[in-house]
């Protein structure tokens, strides 16, 4: 509120505190009196409403006041403090209706100043530190004009020094990554807790390309290369010497004179061994020591060079490589925009699948079973013949039903009914008979039937074994390995060597399970064969070991007396699934040496020999 006082008004000038009885109703009023009224109480309210302004806040809109006629205006009383009037007021006055007192006047004016003064001080006592600030202004400008001084109390409002103000402005964002950044607070920090702010790295400099001439081929040697001045490396680092140690080269080179010593001694041994028939242990070595010279032509080349020979490719430094004479872009070139498609083959575990079996049921199921079937057909047969389509069956009787059932005939003449009885009898005997043999399979149908088992068995797979087994002279032994490979479908080779002898088979899993439990249990290796009961059968029997001995290539018969069968043994070294088969049939061939076996078997086979000698016992371990 403003410290300026009501005007004085005495008893005579209020009406308000006029007495009812001293005021007569119809008394009439002085006009001059009653416009001087009417321009202080405006002037008091115009006052009332700045005041108010300062404090609530902005000043709300006035509404002009219409200024009185100029018959009402009062003359104006001269006073002492009218001849020195200030600027404002001045300003103040000239601005107010006229016909106004100067003192009155002076008086808004004032009003006015304090109104704005009031309002200025609300709004730095709401920020206490620009007091300072403003103190610090006008004391360089060196103003005399009076500056608002903010209250002094206790707590954040008391006002900091100028020198711990920090009035550097604040620098735009000028980056999108800028903008996340949490905002400087607006007012004033110490300068000695404040980090120092990173230096806004400069733009980079836009990157200048050289153009070349249009003509030019930029991946040849004779383009001028384009260097980017803006990304150039200002300085080039210098290569640090390193030094080797003394002695490297010479280890290497010591290194390398002792591999070759040593690949010269290796094949000087192979080649010994070779020649002396012991190149068993050495085979694998000398595939890895000779290698094979490259071909000419590759063969994914061959059908691409009408020559066979890279020569009809023209090869030139300065140009592409010539194809003019070549396969590639001819009419009849194996190269063309079609797509090939192979010819799908049936996957292999297609032969594996197993047929649904039917429904396996007990004994007294079955019985039931059989028993429902045969009811429904002899009541079809009996419907049959009561309709007639059918003749009906002649009585079946026996010598238990006989009077029961030839009643009349049987007592008139019992031998004739007897024998005629019997008769039936034979001819029913007969007739069941014949109608088995009819259904009952031929010799040769029975074989075609195992064989269409065999067939349908190796369908679903080939697999094949190699068994060990360490002395096979006994001609028992030789006949019953072959004689049931033979019976069971299996094709392979029987190996005799002096070291382990190897039977390799092949065929159906079935054939395979059943010639393993041969070879393994049923066949007793330690028992030589049964000797002959009277001297002419010893003869034969020998006759019949040399012609096996003949057979499967192996001569002399004292080798089988002089080797003992006692630790006899025969394993299974290996069993698996094949693509197909390797042999047509199953031989037996004596091989005296490893390279001889390993001929017989092939590249692809040989690798059982190497299993099978291989292979120890774990009694042997």
């Amino acid at each position: 509120m403003s410290s300026a006082k009501r005007p004085l008004e005495t008893p005579e000038d209020s009406p308000s505190k006029r007495a009812r009885g001293d005021t007569p109703t119809n008394a009439p009023i002085d006009p001059i009196t009653h416009a001087e009224l009417i321009a202080r109480k405006k002037a008091e309210v115009a006052l009332k409403l700045a005041q108010f302004a300062a404090v609530s806040g902005p000043k709300p809109p006035t509404r002009t006041l219409n200024p009185p006629p100029a018959s009402a205006a009062l003359p104006a009383r001269p006073s002492a403090t009218s001849n020195t009037p200030s600027t404002s007021a001045s300003a103040t006055t000239s601005k107010l209706p006229p016909g106004i007192d100067p003192d009155l006047a002076k008086k808004i004016a004032e009003a006015k100043r304090r109104a704005d003064a009031s309002r200025a001080n609300i709004e730095i006592s709401a920020n206490p530190y620009l007091a300072g600030v403003l103190a610090s202004t006008s004391k360089k400008s060196g103003s005399n004009t009076p500056q608002p001084i903010a209250p002094q109390s206790s707590g954040l409002k008391v006002a900091a020094h100028p020198l711990l103000l920090d009035t550097a402005p604040t620098a735009a964002v000028t980056s999108k990554k800028d903008r996340h950044k949490p905002m400087q607070p607006k007012f004033a920090s110490i300068k000695a807790n404040v980090r120092a702010a990173a230096p806004t790295p400069p733009p980079p400099a836009p990157v200048v390309k050289k153009e070349t001439a249009p003509g030019a081929n930029p991946y040849t040697a004779a383009a001028a290369p384009t260097v980017d001045t803006a990304t150039a490396p200002k300085e080039r680092e210098r290569r640090q010497f390193r030094f080797n140690q003394k002695g490297k080269y010479v280890a290497l080179g010591q290194q390398l004179r002792q591999e070759a010593q040593l690949e010269e001694l290796k094949k000087r041994i192979a080649d010994s061994a070779k020649k002396a028939g012991l190149d068993s242990e050495f085979e694998t070595l000398e595939k890895t020591i000779r290698l094979e010279a490259p071909p000419e032509v590759e063969w994914w080349d061959v059908a691409l060079l009408p020559n066979k020979t890279y020569d009809d490719i023209k090869f030139d430094d300065t140009a592409t490589p010539d194809f003019t004479k070549t396969s590639v872009r001819t009419d009849d070139s194996p190269i063309t925009l079609y797509v090939q498609h192979p010819i799908p083959i049936p996957a292999p575990w297609d032969k594996n699948k197993v047929e649904l079996k039917p429904l396996k049921l007990t004994k007294k199921e079955m019985k039931k079973m059989r028993k429902q079937r045969r009811m429904a057909e002899q009541q079809d047969k009996q419907d049959r013949q009561k309709m007639g389509l059918i003749p009906p069956d002649p009585p079946k009787v026996r010598l238990a039903n006989l009077m029961r059932v030839l009643t009349s005939d049987a007592v008139q003449d019992p031998t004739k009914v007897e024998a005629r009885v019997r008769r039936e009898v034979a001819m029913r005997k007969h007739g069941h008979e014949q109608m088995n043999s009819e259904r009952k399979l031929t010799d040769e149908q029975k074989r075609e039937k195992i064989e269409t088992k065999k067939v349908a068995e190796e369908k679903k797979g080939i697999y094949g074994a190699a068994f060990k087994i360490k002395t096979l002279t006994d001609p028992s032994h030789r006949f019953k390995v072959k004689k049931n490979a033979e019976q069971f479908g299996l094709t392979g080779v029987c190996i005799f060597n002096p070291s382990f002898n190897l039977v390799l088979v092949e065929g159906s899993a079935k054939a395979i399970k059943q010639y393993s439990k041969l070879m393994i249990s049923r066949i007793r290796w330690t028992e030589a064969a049964r000797e002959r009961g009277a001297p002419e059968d010893t003869g034969e029997g020998s006759e019949t070991g040399a012609a096996v001995k003949k057979e499967e290539g192996v001569s002399g018969g004292a080798e089988q007396g002089n080797t003992s069968l006692e630790d006899n043994t025969c394993d299974k070294v290996w069993e698996g699934p094949l693509r197909d088969r390797a042999f047509s049939g199953f031989r037996a061939k004596s091989c005296p040496t490893d390279s001889s076996a390993r001929v017989l078997l092939g590249d692809k086979m040989a690798s059982y020999w190497d299993i099978a000698k291989a292979y120890v016992r774990e009694e042997e371990l």
